[in-house]
């Protein structure tokens, strides 16, 4: 069922596309022919087909096939033989026909919510099947009774429209067939008997026209009648003995003998006789009245019925809901049955009660609004419904959970009337609600008493409240001041409860509701009637005292103060300080030992919980800012009184506000100017923070956790607590901690005073108390601040020089690090404000400002600087211990990081040199640890503009500034686009070109000008470049790419040495003109008016339409649509075409594909810009198609056009980055698949046999093949330089794109003998290998961690692909062209010098590393290398022979390109005849023909020669044994 239901989604989502799909459900479902024969059965399969059809209609509303609706009309017309056991499959339970008919009626009902016509045809056959189930559960058969039953009662719970005409029928058959208590008075004195049966005054009697029913009447129903007369007496007195004492001694509850008029005469024999007649209905019958009277209601929401039938149902209603007090007034131990026997038959009996109820207030729903009879009739429903949930409340079955639910639909009906109808029933019911309220809330708290009745009273009473407040506020006032008054009064409740035992429950209750219907309600006027008596019990009151109902009472004021109304906020918040600060000066006094322990809840609980409710609910930004100030103040004071506390710790009293303090501060952004008077307030939190100890560690290293007392007699030495609170372990409560560091975010810098720090010596001391023993005059106390700051700043700082601090002055500078460093540790360092991360957003922002205090002493300075490195440093230990997070959480890390690093950059313009060294300092440390950031577009605008947007005009009056900081930028941009071009040329010079295209759009010459001097003399090319070593862009591949990405016509076989800024320029300048181009078109198709409103695509083709449909994030205006389809299908059918020439071996034109592809690709990224969503799929096509067409065409012209068109897509739209990389794994896979290229294995003509000296090789010569293999390799050589271009780039911060990468490595090394053993594909067949190294070394970086022991099986695989190369005899590749000879030699080499680190690193602990894996492959079969004995010293010895082939290859190149400058290599260390030996038995391990070419490679090799003779033999002679013990097997 599962899979249909997930197919019947699909369908509904796009019926037209899979309309086949629905024929097939369709012709699964049960035919109409078969289901109107005449005794149809139904299958399984049959039966969920249904179910799904009938999920498909409630999911769909527009679909044009007819067929669903047919079959399910005609299956609800067979529903009345559905009630036969035979239509059922064999086997097939009750409780599975229940759970189908519930889930199909469920969909129908939700399908004709929304289509009016299939309501209307689905009308027509409910009444016959409702008929039709009514009648025969009423039969003798047993099992057609119970599925009709089922059905009717999934009927109950999705009820579906009927006819009217079968509307009365219905009710009238319900009458009939399940007989229904129903007595019609005879007498006008029966009349009014029965009519003013009601408890309340307010009821008036029902009208006289009230037609008998035409049933017979049993001697049950003449019962029920007498039972019922009788409990109108009950439901009278019991009325009378019931008090609730509203104005005065509280509530008296009678017990329960009074309440059933046990006591009176005859008390015992009525009692008796309810029981009786209770105990002679069945359980069977109560559960048919439910059904009948849920139906009967069902019916009455959807038709109007005859008056006269409405009336008998009213009656019905109203004599069971008078029944319903006699019935919960009887004791538990009257009742003959007991245990579950008896709480089955009151949870039934109380169902039947709850649909009575409902049908009741159902039947006033077609009365007359002004009619005196309807006015009648809403009073005597309102007295009835208020006197059966009174009954409720005080029944001894009040805890059941049906009894909850019946009290609950009462109440409700209740509300519902009074919202409906307002005026005089509203008035009544005020009247008669307050005592059920406040009876509700003496009994919550009570044993027994119902906590979820008081739930419900509350949610009535709000929704009564705020509806009769726009209607009739007079009695509303009247309600809310009686119950407010009530608090007010004292309660005399000596004479029934012991003082001892506190306030009494409704007391508290009260409380609690009046606040719940303040919140609800929201008006001022509420608050002003509630607030006064409030605050008044607080002040003068009871409530002055601590106790419960002071702490109730504090909850409410501050609920209802966070509001946001003015004088109530205003009046509670001083009232919260006020207790607040009382609480400190009490304590450590005489008696303060004889408090109350409510006293001590109300300071640590419930007023720190009221002052965290209103910051969090306060709106209003100028009350906002009002309460931070308060709340600040109301710290400063109490860390003040705290601070003088002898022996008592300040954490105590200062921890709990830290919470509310945090929630005010969340939305303060630091970075706006701020008061002096609010800055000083910050100052003094953190110097008490700091003080007390309360901010969490800040050092790397902490000491593990301890329980720690909190109480206020956990005394320690301030110096224990300051160095512990610098080192850990963490001393408080847990949330204390995260306070602080919410706090940290929205604090501003706490620099108060820039120019006299005098002053602020003044102003700390004032921090201190006279008597305080840590003031500035104890130099024990200031020794301590000292050495706890000196530990916050990792001893940075001299100690010498620390020593000339002031005591005060070193708790502020430990206040300023524990500020600064837990800025940086909690989030990044990024502060509060506007949800875009930007430089402005950095906390650097706040550390610099200390450093730009004039005249600062040099202890200070340090002191200072040492804050900035650690806080940087804190920020580093951030972004590292994330480095492994994906999805949004990396987003949001990289974008921490970028704003730490544009801020710096853009710190490099400050005035003061100082900061200027450290800004270079700090970006040169965050430039080395996470290198992405030179490839960050943001970061790039802000190193190549900045230097003339930051220039403030201090700056600019100042010459000799403007030159240095010039310099410096100047330094730092070619140092910076150096390094990135030495990793990632490609993408550099695509980023580059980015800003060229920008800065070409500026009409000031000057910044123009500005950036052109800073990338003058930048050049790269496979000459000699600006950064010494071997990097990534010394690759031969890499360099070819770099030269395809540059835009310039290069040939990337032939030496070049291009200028960066020139080349940039010419390329940037053809972009802006395709761009140009695309720009031009579409304003000259809108001036012709040539618009065509474009389809916007239904659904996605895969992943990748899923995946781009995020870069397209708005609607474009309509009038684009046909503009953007028309020269879509343009660009996707010249593409196609070209594909299609290079498929029938054609040429393709060079210059024409890199037109076609230039102004597809900017026509791409104008409508990304554009924020379009039309036409995704038509989107993704063209992408597919830039991304697949050089792949294609396999040409070197191509693939340089298609890396210059990569590049550029990457460079201008870094989120399509996985896009294009996906598509482009998937195109180098099909080559491989394929065979081309460097993957060509099969090809022949290579070697001696072709080019070189073919009249010297036996045989002839071969054919030369259709396709030249060497275009493929060159192609493919370029592709492999742009992969290892975009690895460098995404290896540190794009954990997606590295599997991208990792698949096709995967996929490139599955099979060792995929090459080509080409001569001409050396260099890039060593090239792909070393991308599978680098790859593989990401196991170190911590962004692979969890894939170690797949990165380990890729090394292994890509050794033993380098190893296979070695298994065909040396060849020489004659190009004619010296500089792809020595590319091919220094490819190797480069591969060489990487393994050959690769070795260095493994000593020094890659073993370690792996050890748990290599020592589980110990003895085992390893998937590449079989059987193995020692891993790892099988893994070194294949190292050392890779690396002596690969370094004997290299040298072997270098010869051949360069036979007479060639360089004797001189470094090589001599081979012993024992390592000629075991590399011999090393190759013949591996594969027996590494073996025999090193003979060939080397046959002077006498040692060679002779071991690899010897293990050929060997083998042959083990062959021919295992051979022979074969045979003689199968000749046994």
């Amino acid at each position: 069922m599962e899979s249909l239901i997930e197919l019947c989604d699909l369908i509904s989502q796009n019926p037209a596309q899979f309309a086949d799909k629905l024929t097939w459900l369709c012709n699964r479902c049960p035919q109409p022919e078969a289901l109107l024969a005449g005794s149809p059965r139904v299958s399984h399969s049959q039966i969920n087909a249904i179910l799904a059809i009938s999920r498909f209609l409630s999911k769909t509303v527009d679909h044009t096939d007819n067929r669903p609706k047919s079959l399910i009309l005609t299956f609800f017309r067979s529903i009345p033989t559905s009630f036969h056991p035979s239509f059922w499959p064999q086997s097939f339970p009750n409780d599975s026909i229940a759970s189908f008919f519930t889930d199909f009626l469920a969909y129908v009902s939700k399908s004709v919510e929304s289509d009016p016509d299939f309501s209307v045809d689905v009308a027509g056959f409910v009444g016959e099947a409702v008929v039709a189930a009514i009648g025969n559960n009423a039969g003798e058969n047993w099992e057609s009774s119970a599925i009709s039953r089922v059905f009717l009662i999934a009927l109950t719970k999705n009820f579906v429209p009927m006819l009217p005409e079968d509307g009365e029928k219905l009710i009238t058959c319900l009458l009939d067939q399940f007989n229904l208590p129903v007595q019609v008075p005879s007498s006008p004195s029966e009349r009014i008997g029965m009519n003013s049966g009601t408890s309340s005054s307010q009821s008036s009697p029902l009208s006289n026209n009230v037609n008998s029913h035409n049933s017979s009447y049993s001697a049950h129903n003449e019962l029920s009648s007498m039972v019922n007369d009788l409990s109108q007496m009950s439901v009278s007195s019991s009325s009378a003995s019931t008090t609730v004492v509203v104005n005065g001694s509280g509530v008296t509850w009678k017990n329960g003998l009074e309440t059933m008029g046990v006591g009176l005469d005859g008390g015992g024999v009525l009692s008796r006789q309810q029981v009786a007649s209770f105990e002679e209905e069945s359980v069977e019958g109560y559960e048919k009245q439910e059904i009948a009277y849920k139906l009967i209601g069902h019916v009455l929401d959807c038709v109007r019925i005859d008056n006269k039938l409405l009336d008998q149902v009213r009656l019905i209603a109203k004599k069971q809901l008078q029944s319903l007090s006699a019935f919960l007034k009887i004791r538990k131990r009257d009742w003959n049955e007991q245990g579950q026997l008896l709480k089955a038959r009151i949870s039934a009996k109380l169902s039947v009660y709850q649909a009575a109820a409902r049908m009741k207030v159902q039947s006033l729903a077609s009365l007359d609004v002004d009619g005196k009879t309807s006015k009648r009739l809403l009073l005597e429903t309102l007295a009835l419904l208020m006197d059966a949930a009174e009954a409720c409340l005080l029944s001894v079955w009040r805890k059941l959970r049906v009894c909850e639910e019946l009290f609950s639909s009462l109440l409700g009906g209740i509300a519902q009337i009074a919202v409906t109808r307002g005026g005089q029933p509203m008035r009544v019911l005020l009247i008669r609600l307050k005592p059920l309220v406040l009876a509700a809330c003496a009994q919550a708290d009570t044993w027994g008493g119902s906590q979820v009745m008081l739930e419900i009273v509350m949610k009535t009473s709000c929704q009564i409240i705020e509806s009769g407040w726009t209607k009739d506020r007079a009695p509303v006032d009247t309600f809310i001041s009686g119950l407010a008054s009530s608090i007010r009064e004292r309660n005399d409740y000596d004479e029934q409860v012991d003082k001892k035992q506190g306030v009494p429950a409704v007391q508290l209750n009260v409380i609690r509701l009046l606040a719940d219907l303040t919140v609800s309600v929201n008006k001022s006027e509420v608050v002003d009637m509630v607030l006064p008596l409030f605050i008044e019990s607080l002040e003068e009151g009871d409530a002055s005292t601590p106790g419960l109902l002071r702490l109730r009472l504090l909850d409410a004021v501050s609920r209802i103060a966070s509001l946001g109304f003015e004088k109530s906020y205003r009046e509670t918040v001083v009232l919260m300080t006020r207790s607040y600060l009382s609480k400190l000066s009490s304590v450590g006094s005489a008696e303060s030992k004889i408090l109350a322990a409510e006293a001590t809840t109300e300071r640590v609980e419930t007023l720190p919980a009221g002052f965290l409710l209103i910051a969090s609910r306060l709106k209003d930004m100028k009350m906002r800012s009002d309460y931070r100030h308060r709340l600040l103040s109301l710290c400063s004071d109490v860390g003040l009184a705290a601070e003088s506390k002898s022996g008592r710790s300040g954490a105590d009293f200062l921890g709990p506000l830290l919470l509310a303090v945090a929630e005010i501060c969340s939305d303060f952004d630091p970075t706006v100017e701020v008061e002096p008077s609010l800055l000083k307030l910050f100052r003094n939190l953190w110097f008490y923070v700091a003080l007390f100890g309360l901010a969490p560690p800040i050092q790397k290293t902490q000491q593990p956790t301890k329980s720690v007392s909190t109480t206020l007699n956990s005394v320690g030495s301030m110096g224990t607590i300051a160095l512990q609170a610098v080192g850990g372990p963490y001393m408080w409560n847990a949330q204390w901690s995260s306070a602080v560091h919410q706090i940290a975010q929205g604090t501003p810098p706490l620099v108060v005073s820039s120019v006299k720090w005098l002053e602020d010596e003044l102003e700390l001391n004032a921090l201190h108390n006279p008597g305080s023993r840590r003031g500035n005059g104890n130099e024990k106390s200031a020794s301590t601040q000292r050495s706890a700051l000196s530990a916050a700043l990792g001893g940075r700082v001299d100690i010498a020089a620390m020593n000339t601090i002031s005591g005060v002055k070193a708790t502020y500078l430990l206040a300023v690090a524990f500020l600064e460093i837990i800025r940086f540790s909690s989030n990044g360092g990024i502060l509060n404000g506007v949800d875009s991360l930007s430089a402005s957003r950095s906390s650097f922002s706040c550390v610099f400002e200390y450093l730009k205090t004039p005249n600062l002493i040099p202890a200070v300075f340090q002191c200072l600087t040492a804050i900035v490195h650690r806080a940087f440093e804190a920020a580093v230990f951030w972004l590292e211990d994330r480095i492994t997070e994906t999805g949004n959480e990396a987003n949001v890390r990289e974008s921490t990081l970028f704003s730490h690093a544009c801020f710096l950059i853009k710190s490099m313009s400050q005035r003061e040199e100082h900061i200027r060294d450290i800004s270079v300092s700090l970006l040169t440390q965050l430039r080395d640890k996470f290198p992405q950031v030179l490839w960050n577009s943001s970061c790039l605008d802000s190193l190549l503009f900045s230097v003339h947007n930051d220039s403030t005009s201090a700056v600019i009056n100042d010459p000799a500034l403007i030159v240095s900081i010039r310099s410096l930028y100047q330094r730092i941009v070619r140092e910076w686009i150096s390094i990135s071009l030495s990793y990632a040329p490609c993408t550099s010079q695509g980023l580059l070109q980015e800003k060229l295209c920008k800065a070409n759009t500026w009409q000031r010459t000057q910044q123009t000008t500005d950036v052109a001097s800073l990338l003058t003399e930048i050049r790269i090319g496979n000459g000699k470049n600006d950064w010494t070593g071997i990097r990534t862009a010394n690759i031969p591949a890499v360099m070819a790419a770099a030269a395809a990405a540059s835009g310039a016509n290069l040939k990337s076989t032939e030496a070049f040495n291009l200028e960066v800024l020139s080349t940039g320029i010419v390329s940037a300048t053809v972009k802006c003109n395709h761009t140009g181009e695309i720009a031009g078109m579409r304003r000259l198709y809108n001036s012709i008016g040539g618009f065509q409103s474009g389809g916007t695509p239904t659904g996605f083709s895969g992943g990748l339409q899923r995946l781009i449909s995020g870069a397209f994030s708005q609607q474009p205006p309509a009038e684009d649509d046909a503009f953007n389809e028309m020269l879509l299908n343009k660009f996707v059918h010249l593409l196609q075409q070209f594909v299609s020439i290079a498929e029938k071996g054609g040429e393709v034109d060079k210059s024409q594909f890199r037109d076609t592809c230039s102004q597809a690709t900017a026509f791409l990224l104008s409508n990304l810009a554009s924020g379009s969503k039309s036409n995704v799929e038509g989107f993704a096509q063209l992408l597919r198609l830039l991304c697949w067409c050089p792949a294609y065409i396999s040409t070197p012209d191509s693939m340089e056009t298609g890396v210059f068109i990569w590049t550029w897509l990457v460079s201008a739209a870094p989120q399509l980055g996985s896009l294009v990389l996906a598509e482009l794994v998937d195109a180098w896979l099909w080559t491989i698949d394929t065979k081309q290229g460097v993957f060509a294995h099969e090809v022949k003509y290579s070697g001696p046999a072709a080019k070189l000296r073919p009249q010297l090789a036996p045989g002839e010569p071969e054919s030369q093949p259709v396709i030249d293999p060497v275009e493929q390799i060159m192609a493919h050589r370029i592709w492999v330089g742009f992969f290892i271009d975009r690895f460098e780039v995404v290896r540190h911060n794009s954990v997606e794109q590295l599997l991208l990468l990792g698949r096709l490595l995967q996929g490139t090394t599955k099979s060792p003998w995929n090459f080509s053993c080409h001569p001409a594909a050396t260099g890039t067949f060593f090239t792909i290998m070393l991308l599978g190294l680098k790859f593989c070394s990401c196991h170190s970086q911590g962004n692979l961690q969890n894939f170690k022991i797949g990165l380990q099986l890729l090394e292994d695989r890509i050794y033993r692909a380098c190893l296979g190369w070695f298994a065909f005899e040396p060849e020489w590749f004659d190009a004619n062209n010296v500089n792809f000879a020595q590319s091919e030699a220094q490819s190797v080499s480069v591969f060489v010098h990487y393994i050959s680190n690769d070795g260095q690193s493994d000593a020094r602990g890659r073993g370690h590393e792996n050890g748990t894996y290599l020592a589980e492959t110990n003895g085992q079969y390893h998937p590449v290398w079989g059987q193995m004995e020692n891993y790892a010293a099988g893994r070194e010895k294949r190292r050392q022979l890779l690396l002596m082939l690969c370094q004997n290859e290299a040298d072997r190149l270098e010869v051949w390109a360069q036979p007479i400058n060639s360089k004797e290599n001189t470094s090589w260390p001599k081979i012993s005849s024992e390592k000629w030996i075991e590399y011999a038995r090393t190759a013949f391990s591996v594969d027996p023909r590494i073996a025999l070419c090193l003979v060939s490679r080397f046959p002077t090799n006498t040692n060679l020669k002779a071991e690899v003779t010897q293990l050929v033999q060997v083998f042959i002679t083990i062959s021919l044994l295992a051979g022979a013990q074969n045979c003689k097997h199968l000749t046994i």
